[in-house]
């Protein structure tokens, strides 16, 4: 029997806090539980960069037992940026690449062939993604920190791709067991459209590698697992599916903050982007308007984060779409503020993750939304997310991207709330299941399972 509070544990990632994405807080909460019992636990990072989103507050939920290494992680794509800087158009072809919506999304002028060439190239230093350069900083880091303390397991979440790639290098210098993490799909990913075979066929080999040398590998959604198992089915019995989760005690203690007492209230907190798109909740909310002007006058629609969406800002897509006076768009603000938001509101909003993919990703939202109890407008969402907040005990309105099912899922929640019942309560039992705590139980266990072998 293996005595887990003997074990240490050496983590991969390239985002921690004070950094503020959603990357962060599966590892931070096993990072928690795992300093918890005892486990020795210190975690291989990245330094944020200087426009990086910071919350210092996310920092409290790290134990002072976790030792946190930072290193430098150079930006190969924009060094190259730089290089081809007096070249111009050229600027922005190596920065961007990899994390632009799909072709089909957005127009483009046909470039030339010296653009055409640079794109190209520009794909060799976003395989596996833009963190590349992170790949020798993170390896030697993890080197270092060995000789001081061994550890008897190495675990890497990603994306991003290169936490893997690390974790690999790492547990086959140090014949260490590793788990690699997915939280999202790497191939075949809705969201991510890469125009050259040669790179698909890389970015397969890269994953066909890790996949085969890790000794155990955990997905945050049932399709990812799915699609592991079937691509390598003599690995089936060592990839695990671990739902992400929230916080019990980040979400109860915050105290809701109504913005409009007077009107039902419906809050998307986020950056839009891609398939996320305001545009079928906007059609929805024009069309309701016009066939009932004087009740439409009672629904608020709030946009928390990021004012655009495709670069166009969402003040001039809302005139367009003539919703004035229904909509409401704040900046960003830090994470606790964002649920105070959310648990004031009526109703959460929730858009499409891919449609129907059978790799449509769950966003970190959807778990708060279990968290807080909420009813939601789902518009768009991939078949899993759904699942999950129906078990979570979520209340749901399902609409298609279409106007007309917009408007009818609107009408019905405007009767909801004329009769007072949009904020009953979900059955307290059914998000128990999607705790955080629980999760970071069961990553525990397949790190357990690994140390085994």
């Amino acid at each position: 029997m293996v005595n887990r509070g003997s074990q240490r544990a050496l983590v991969i990632t390239d985002v921690f806090p004070p950094l503020s994405v959603v990357g962060v807080h599966r590892t931070v909460a096993l990072c928690r539980h795992l300093a918890e019992q005892g486990w020795g636990v210190t975690v291989i990072t990245a330094r944020p960069g200087a426009n990086a989103r910071l919350d210092d507050g996310l920092l409290d939920g790290v134990p002072e037992e976790v030792r946190i290494v930072r290193t430098e992680a150079p930006d190969l794509p924009k060094l190259a940026a730089r290089i081809f800087k007096r070249r111009s158009g050229m600027v922005g072809s190596f920065e961007q690449v990899g994390i632009t919506p799909k072709s089909s999304e957005i127009e483009k002028p046909k470039p030339g062939r010296f653009r055409r060439m640079v794109d190209w190239l520009s794909w060799w230093l976003h395989i596996p993604d833009s963190s590349t350069g992170w790949l020798i900083p993170a390896v030697l880091a993890g080197l270092r920190e060995t000789r001081r303390h061994r550890p008897e397991v190495i675990y890497s979440s990603a994306p991003r791709w290169t936490n893997h790639l690390v974790g690999l290098v790492l547990s086959r210098l140090l014949r260490v067991s590793w788990v690699a993490d997915f939280r999202d799909p790497w191939c075949g990913n809705p969201w991510h459209e890469i125009p050259y075979r040669v790179h698909l066929r890389l970015d397969a080999l890269l994953e066909r590698w890790v996949v085969r040398n890790a000794s155990r590998v955990t997905c945050a959604t049932e399709p990812i697992r799915s699609s592991l198992r079937t691509r390598y089915p003599h690995k089936s019995q060592q990839i695990h599916l671990v739902h992400n989760g929230f916080d019990p005690e980040q979400i109860d203690p915050v105290a809701p903050v109504s913005l409009d007492s007077s009107r039902c209230v419906l809050l998307h907190a986020g950056t839009l982007y891609g398939p996320r798109s305001p545009i079928p909740l906007l059609a929805g909310l024009r069309d309701f308007r016009k066939e009932f002007p004087a009740e439409a006058g009672r629904l608020l629609v709030v946009f928390l984060g990021l004012p655009t969406y495709k670069g166009r800002p969402l003040e001039d897509i809302v005139h367009e779409y003539e919703v004035d006076g229904l909509v409401r768009i704040m900046p960003s603000t830090t994470h606790r503020k964002a649920l105070a938001y959310l648990k004031g509101a009526d109703v959460a909003i929730l858009f499409g993750q891919g449609g129907d993919s059978a790799l449509a990703p769950v966003p970190a939202k959807v778990y708060e939304y279990i968290g807080a109890g909420k009813a939601v407008l789902s518009i768009g969402a991939g078949e899993e997310a759904i699942d999950i907040m129906r078990r979570g005990g979520c209340r749901l309105w399902c609409a298609t991207e279409g106007a007309e099912s917009v408007a009818k899922s609107l009408a019905e929640i405007l009767s909801e709330f004329d009769r007072c019942s949009l904020r009953r309560q979900s059955d307290p039992n059914a998000r128990k299941a999607f705790t955080r705590v629980r999760m970071a139980e069961r990553l525990e266990e397949v790190l357990m399972e690994a140390i085994a072998i």
